[in-house]
């Protein structure tokens, strides 16, 4: 079965190559050397000149190919990556998991459409084999990749979720303020008018609040577990604040990734050969990708020059 990738360049559409599981391959054994490779590879991604680099080593391998960094190889990595990263998406989500022997997500259809309603980048990958996970893990980094860390994660929002029905069921002004069902969610109901609670009602609750901190004061392990759960809570959302903003800056280098080299081949002075190799620079290196689009066109045309230079 054929992968289908659309190159970037002359529009959408255009340029259109049908993949090969056999080109898939030499693309990801290519990447995985480069990986290895002290050369090639450094603290943040790969150094300049990757992409032609991997047009020859799979040259080598598939002679006659036709493959060429711009726009196929550029292009079809993109799309590979964009898969993974939302399969990694996924497996930080409780009720995803990863199938070794299947190579592919794990998970309800049901869950799964509900969750591809608020992250449509993940469509269209329930069912479907992704073979190249456990290669790409490796190369842009195992331990968050392959959910480890997702499922650390997963397994703390639990941990928070149980720790907080006792901290409900221990600060509660009331027992049926709160009810907590089997799955660990909250209901709340509204509670009765005041004028028709007996005021033994209200001696009892004041009698058992004062047992509750004195049992709080007494037991160090549950203000542990309370001290740790204010700790948990301030952790996950400064977490989710930073992933939020990762995603955005994801998102604005991926958009730009794609109209770089247009941008590129419009400048005054700047000629076709120019623009590919300047576009493999800035493609591999986000922040001098975001340098670039901040520059005004006098500024790009000087930025241009310093890369070549």
């Amino acid at each position: 079965m054929m992968n289908e990738s659309i190159a970037s360049g002359g529009g959408r559409g255009k340029n259109k190559r049908f993949w090969t599981k056999e080109e898939d391959n030499a693309l990801i054994t290519a990447l995985s050397d480069l990986n290895v490779d002290p050369h090639w590879k450094c603290e943040h991604g790969f150094r300049n000149g990757y992409m032609v680099r991997l047009e020859e080593v799979i040259g080598k391998a598939m002679p006659g190919c036709g493959l060429k960094a711009l726009p196929h190889i550029d292009s079809r990595l993109k799309t590979l990556v964009t898969k993974f990263r939302a399969i990694v998406q996924m497996l930080g989500t409780s009720g995803f998991k990863w199938d070794d022997e299947k190579h592919m997500i794990s998970v309800q259809r049901s869950v799964y459409d509900e969750y591809c309603k608020v992250h449509p980048n993940c469509k269209n990958l329930y069912g479907n084999a992704f073979p190249h996970f456990n290669a790409l893990s490796e190369i842009y980094g195992k331990g968050y990749a392959t959910g480890k860390l997702a499922e650390t994660f997963v397994d703390a929002i639990d941990n928070m979720e149980k720790s907080a029905t006792v901290q409900v069921m221990i600060d509660s002004s009331d027992d049926e303020d709160t009810i907590v069902s089997g799955n660990g969610n909250q209901t709340v109901e509204s509670a009765p008018p005041l004028k028709k609670v007996k005021r033994d009602n209200i001696f009892e609750h004041e009698e058992s609040k004062k047992e509750t901190e004195t049992e709080s004061a007494s037991n160090p392990e549950l203000a542990s577990l309370q001290a740790f759960m204010k700790d948990m809570n301030v952790h996950l959302s400064t977490m989710a604040k930073v992933m939020s903003r990762a995603d955005e800056r994801e998102q604005q280098i991926a958009e730009k990734s794609e109209t770089v080299l247009d941008v590129l081949l419009a400048l005054e002075g700047v000629t076709p050969q120019q623009a590919l190799e300047v576009a493999q620079i800035l493609t591999a290196q986000s922040n001098k990708l975001m340098i670039f689009f901040k520059c005004p066109d006098a500024l790009k045309c000087m930025f241009v020059k310093s890369l070549l230079a």
